[in-house]
């Protein structure tokens, strides 16, 4: 996770825009921003603050002046030397990786700001106040609290899957990756309508100003990526999408099939739950639900078919000249998403339009190519 494997692997998954957000730490952000202008990929100034009740709250910020600012609020309410036995070592680097220095104080502990506190002191420095995966149980604000105060003044609130869900509890709701590793950058987004990849742009959006905003699962290819997430989440490594466009009848059919490790009979029943989720990291679940609701909305249909140790096959039909139905979006950057994060994945894909093959790869498309046309 060093700042140029960071902006490398941003860029290699087609973000334009990361945030970094250290533990109450912010000494490395400087030189993924001068990474980052390397590779063009944006990179917002942040820190991932610990408030008193061990709550993560985000602040975003515009420049490094801000961050300057909210990094001295912080040392000064944080307590402790780090051990680098027990923790791991601290390390500063440079934007070329090479190590200049270490940050001694107990990054790992917690502020002595409260919640309220924390969101001012962003909020003093002219930052974007985030709640931190709010779905998760450890160290989020209704894991810890159970509630979100009255009056705390969040700008957003952050979930730790899915692709920006729109709202939360009345708030603003971003997804993002909250990567540790390399190969979790990515693996959740937030897609912004903006003018520029700018922290100002982000504001606009999130307060749905002047035409921005957050783009929730607009399209179909959004919803395919977020259902492939939890393919891969239930271990799966061969995944199959099929795409029919029937002109005729006017019906465009959807199948994803999967060879994970499937759902019993309880998880099934409880899978269109957007509550739900088998996930151990998230307890939102929203994909298959919303995915449901899409096809509904068309005049279509939605089927899940699953049982443990055989995978789980997904189907949902649309009416393709329905007021409702949603545009099929750039599933050709879907997949490559998918492919760059997971290179291993055995993925297959076909795409056909009245029978005729337009799109496809893996798996025996050009067989099947072949047999439609004889038919």
């Amino acid at each position: 996770m060093v700042p140029s494997a960071i902006v490398r692997q941003a860029k290699a998954v087609g973000l334009d825009m990361i945030a970094i957000c250290d533990h109450n730490s912010v000494e490395n952000v400087q030189a993924v921003i001068r990474a980052g202008e390397r590779e063009s990929v944006r990179v917002i100034p942040g820190i991932e603050i610990t408030s008193r009740e061990e709550v993560h709250i985000l602040g975003l910020f515009k420049s490094q002046r801000e961050l300057t600012s909210i990094a001295a609020v912080v040392s000064d309410h944080l307590a402790g030397r780090n051990d680098a036995e027990a923790f791991g070592p601290q390390t500063i680097v440079d934007e070329w990786d090479k190590p200049v220095g270490s940050n001694p104080n107990l990054l790992i502990g917690a502020t002595s700001l409260d919640v309220e506190s924390t969101v001012e002191a962003i909020h003093d420095c002219d930052g974007l106040a985030i709640a931190a995966h709010v779905d998760r149980q450890r160290f989020s604000l209704i894991g810890q609290l159970g509630f979100i105060p009255e009056g705390l003044m969040l700008d957003a609130v952050e979930v730790s899957g899915g692709t920006g869900i729109g709202q939360w509890a009345g708030l603003p709701a971003l997804a993002s990756s909250d990567a540790h590793r390399l190969e979790d950058i990515g693996r959740n987004h937030t897609t912004f309508r903006a003018e520029t990849a700018s922290l100002d742009e982000i504001g606009k959006a999130l307060r749905n100003q002047a035409g921005r905003r957050i783009s929730v699962m607009e399209d179909l290819s959004l919803h395919i990526l977020d259902i492939m997430e939890n393919s891969l989440a239930a271990s799966a490594n061969r995944i199959e999408i099929t795409i029919a466009e029937d002109t005729l009848d006017d019906r465009l059919s959807l199948e994803i099939r999967d060879n994970g490790r499937g759902m019993d009979a309880e998880a099934r029943s409880n899978a269109l739950d957007p509550f739900y989720t088998t996930r151990t990291t998230r307890r939102v679940g929203l994909g298959l639900s919303l995915l449901a609701q899409a096809a509904k909305q068309s005049g279509g249909t939605f089927e899940l078919v699953s049982e443990p140790g055989r995978g789980t096959t997904v189907r949902a039909a649309f009416q393709l000249n329905h007021p409702d139905m949603k545009p099929l979006g750039d599933i050709a950057e879907t997949l490559r998403t998918i492919l760059v994060s997971r290179p291993e994945l055995d993925l297959q894909f076909r795409y056909t339009q009245d029978s005729k093959l337009v799109a496809g790869f893996g798996g025996d498309n050009r067989r099947h190519d072949e047999e439609s046309e004889n038919d």
